[in-house]
């Protein structure tokens, strides 16, 4: 069975240039153009690329074949045809949104049955229900078994099996990596990692953004303002040798290990960053990453729109510039609808609204 996988490596000014495309690759249109005969919503495949006049030919879903300067065309989600296998009893998951089907990006289930092209999943959720579909049409699905820790925001389980290799890049094991996989567990979450002894270390990494936020003052002289965003850093925790069985279950008994401590410092932080978003879009934040803090304002960015929101504890929705806006407004300028039906890529807003999705956070 052919599936689609995501680009994602190429950024929004990747997709500028059509030297960064290949032949094969699926292209979907979130905005479309009228003039290239492609409508918001078609996909078209690459046929070539012609790099040194930056033109994209595509080959329509009518077998037309039209020619672009991708840097002119905005609004596309990039994909590759992957070969995978499934059977029923397979988990998966959904990698885009699709309204019509009541499913949202990452949502998972198991499959029930596959007849031909057709299958039916069984969603997971409190409420039982199957979704069925033509695997021919809609190719936005993978194997549910092991999911990032991005794409796993905004779902809970009883039960988390979570790896956290140390070798891995800064960026990648961090507290906000450790908070978003540990509390997605209801009940138990267990950590499987290459080396114990400097775990606690790694993950303590913060990797935060602050802003400097300058305010003036009434006689218009410009002073120093403290960053409530700057958090003081918390000693590293280390752990100088591997404990013995019979140590661990002593120290579990009286106090925490420096992991524990670690978590709990970061669960204590962390909540206080996501918790406007998890209760102003319980069931819609997924993809949202918290990014900084301009008093109790909190700002997240959609890790594939990026798209801004920025709320407060209150479930206030606010603009750059740290001024009230209703709720719908503000998903709209983060493109949140459109974005959640084609998977988290491009916007379907008109190009006169893109600047608005060119956010940095609060500005003031």
């Amino acid at each position: 069975m052919t599936v689609l996988t995501q680009r994602s490596e190429l950024t929004s000014a990747d997709r500028n240039w059509a030297a960064l495309y290949q032949p094969g690759d699926i292209l979907f249109y979130t905005r479309g153009s009228r003039e290239l005969g492609l409508e918001r919503g078609s996909y078209a495949t690459v046929v070539s690329t012609d790099p040194k006049e930056n033109h994209l030919t595509v080959e329509r879903q009518d077998g037309q074949q039209v020619a672009y300067n991708p840097e002119r065309l905005h609004g596309i989600a990039a994909y590759r045809e992957i070969s995978r296998e499934f059977a029923e009893g397979d988990r998966l998951q959904f990698t885009v949104s699709k309204p019509e089907m009541d499913v949202k990006n990452r949502d998972l289930g198991t499959i029930e049955r596959i007849d031909g092209k057709s299958m039916t999943v069984r969603m997971d959720g409190e409420k039982s229900r199957n979704v069925t579909f033509d695997t021919s049409q809609m190719r936005h699905f993978d194997h549910g078994y092991a999911v990032t820790s991005h794409s796993s925001q905004g779902l809970t389980t009883d039960r988390v099996l979570i790896n956290m290799d140390t070798t891995a890049h800064p960026e990648l094991i961090n507290t906000r990596f450790a908070y978003v996989s540990v509390s997605r567990a209801a009940s138990d979450a267990r950590i499987y990692t290459n080396d114990a002894t400097t775990l606690a270390e790694r993950i303590n990494t913060n990797i935060s953004k602050t802003s400097a936020v300058p305010l003036k003052e009434a006689n218009g002289e410009t002073h120093k303002h403290p960053d409530p965003s700057i958090q003081p850093k918390e000693n590293t925790m280390t752990n100088t040798r591997e404990q013995s069985p019979e140590e661990q279950s002593r120290q579990s008994h009286n106090e925490p290990t420096p992991i524990a401590t670690t978590l709990q410092a970061i669960t204590e932080t962390d909540q206080r960053h996501y918790a406007p978003i998890q209760v102003a879009l319980p069931n819609e934040n997924a993809g949202y990453e918290w990014r900084r803090e301009t008093g109790d304002i909190q700002s997240y960015q959609h890790n594939e729109t990026a798209g801004w929101l920025h709320i407060d504890p209150q479930s206030n929705f606010y603009d750059r510039q740290a001024q009230g806006i209703s709720r719908d407004h503000a998903l709209e300028r983060a493109n949140h609808s459109e974005a959640h039906s084609v998977g988290g890529n491009g916007s379907g807003q008109a190009l006169s609204k893109a600047a608005d999705t060119i956010d940095h956070g609060i500005s003031l």
